[in-house]
């Protein structure tokens, strides 16, 4: 049996809900979930766009880069410590890197 593939909004979905059960977990470190609570309100800005206009080619390069280093420090602060079960930081790398693929597939005109 194949699954559907995932799109966009299911990303931006995984993305935030990985984000609030993080902001919610006391396995995180409060200065780390600070960092987290300035990635959700742009990923949360980016998907009221994205509603809109049905494209990620709004999003800056910049801000992109930036939330990517973000993420990455997160998850390179607990992948080794989380547990396999809740493994939130691996969880939001990949869906947050799935979101910079489209994002360059549409930059690069494979998708409008």
């Amino acid at each position: 049996m194949h699954e559907k593939p995932r799109d966009a909004k299911s990303y931006f979905d995984g993305v935030l809900e990985n984000i609030n059960i993080i902001l919610c977990n006391n396995f995180y470190k409060n200065e780390d979930k600070e960092n987290l609570k300035f990635v959700k309100a742009k990923i949360e800005n980016w998907y009221k766009i994205y509603k809109k206009e049905n494209t990620l080619k709004s999003i800056d390069f910049k801000e992109l880069e930036n939330l990517e280093l973000e993420i990455t420090d997160f998850f390179d602060k607990y992948v080794a410590t989380e547990s396999v079960k809740e493994n939130y930081a691996e969880r939001l790398l990949y869906d947050f890197g799935c979101l910079e693929m489209i994002w360059k597939d549409e930059m690069l005109g494979g998708k409008n």
